[in-house]
């Protein structure tokens, strides 16, 4: 893997590896860009990921002080990731498309006080090109040819309850989860910790993708553990570098 020296000012410095980041820095990198990408937290294995929830909670959450808005319970922090992939590692691989009337959500609804409710500049025949492209790249069920998850013992609980409602399209949903192993990355084995990380890599996360594959291009470099703090200017407003925490000394990538 390169290494790229603090001063070089021809690397492009991509911020966090996750579901921007980490794909950002492949598509450069694959491209004979020159890459250094910074991530806050550290690089988990496959064998440290295992099917324990609270066990992963620490191994994966962002537990440091932040500020912030909303309403979030005190104990429970907001649920970001400080690892390699980000929340790329937690999320449930959910990957609908938006309907047509939801980028026209004023004109659908009217007016609603106390929102902020606009249409969309764009629609979703404008989004469809890039829709296929990411469900393509992510391997989304349901698309391109692609298989659907097999039901859970929950789905059929549901889908049976649904069916006493009327309803006559039931599916497991499109899901960036791999049914059969595809593009290097194992099938689901239904074990039910998703959120958790997935010890098989079936659910598609830039921890498995992107950044292993930006790796191999010879344009990339990954510092873990190097939290970026601060973005510089010059006195024009140009960014000229980011300043970030590093690692500890005498502790590796």
């Amino acid at each position: 893997m390169r290494q790229f020296s603090l001063n070089d000012g021809s690397v492009v410095v991509v911020i966090g590896s996750g579901a921007g980041g980490g794909t950002v820095a492949d598509v450069l990198s694959n491209n004979g860009v020159d890459v250094v990408c910074l991530e806050a937290g550290g690089r988990l294995d496959p064998a440290d990921i295992v099917t324990n929830e609270a066990e992963m909670f620490g191994k994966l959450t962002w537990l440091d002080e932040r500020q912030g808005s909303g309403i979030a319970p005190p104990p429970f922090p907001v649920w970001n990731c400080k690892t390699v992939g980000g929340t790329t590692v937690h999320w449930t691989a959910t990957s609908v498309r938006l309907s047509e009337h939801e980028f026209h959500a004023r004109s659908h609804y009217g007016d609603m006080a106390g929102t902020a409710l606009a249409d969309w500049p764009v629609t979703l025949a404008d989004l469809e090109p890039w829709y296929s492209v990411a469900e393509d790249r992510l391997g989304v069920t349901g698309t391109h040819g692609i298989e659907r998850l097999p039901a859970s013992n929950n789905f059929l609980v549901f889908e049976a309850g649904a069916k006493r409602c009327g309803y006559k399209e039931i599916n497991t949903g499109n899901l960036a989860i791999n049914p059969a192993p595809r593009d290097g990355r194992g099938s689901c084995l239904q074990l039910g910790f998703c959120t958790s990380g997935c010890a098989v890599g079936a659910k598609w996360s830039t921890l498995y993708t992107d950044i292993p594959s930006a790796e191999q291009s010879g344009h990339f470099e990954l510092r873990t553990e190097s939290m970026a703090v601060k973005l510089n200017h010059d006195n024009n407003g140009r960014v000229t570098g980011a300043s970030c925490i590093p690692r500890p000394p005498g502790r590796s990538a």
